[in-house]
């Protein structure tokens, strides 16, 4: 399996664990709104790298792992009183960021 699309797959694991955090944790509808769409666009990357690797898969990628780190960074910020949900978005983050990372890697071995 390629590089490219082991990103996808990390990329449909984090938008799925994104969203069942969302739907058992999250009581604030703006994080409930972000979160949900930040996890649609994540799934929706994921499957285009795994369905049709390209160059233009791997940006969206790259654009979408910058903001998913930044918005589980902020999300980590807001919630740094709680140790939970704190580990949680930062676990997150990193999820996303490392789909991203993959992609980016890969765009030179295809």
């Amino acid at each position: 399996m390629s590089h490219v699309r082991t990103a996808g797959f990390v990329w449909i694991v984090a938008a799925v664990l994104g969203a069942l955090a969302t739907a058992v944790f999250r009581v604030d509808q703006v994080q409930w709104v972000v979160t949900l769409v930040a996890s649609a666009i994540g799934l929706a990357v994921g499957v285009w790298l795994v369905r049709r690797p390209n160059a233009t898969a791997i940006l969206a990628s790259t654009l979408a792992g910058v903001g998913w780190v930044a918005l589980y960074a902020i999300l980590a910020w807001v919630q740094s009183g709680e140790i939970a949900a704190w580990v949680t978005d930062a676990f997150l983050a990193a999820i996303g960021g490392v789909g991203s990372l993959l992609a980016f890697r890969a765009r030179t071995q295809r």
